[in-house]
């Protein structure tokens, strides 16, 4: 059960995983924001490259 003490600022893709008794708000003049990925340069992780790919095709 949520005890109505905190709110948060999340993606709109964490939209459709939030709990029932939680509510979500849209904040359409909130600024954009721009997003990174970091990794160790000598990661050689399948998953990691994976993500990358998919995140510059967007």
């Amino acid at each position: 059960m949520a005890l109505g003490r905190a709110s948060a600022v999340l993606p709109e893709s964490c939209r459709a995983q939030l709990r029932r008794d939680l509510a979500a708000v849209p904040v359409l003049d909130a600024p954009a924001v721009t997003t990174v990925i970091a990794w160790p340069p000598h990661s050689r992780s399948q998953a990691v490259a994976a993500l990358v790919q998919a995140a510059t095709r967007l």
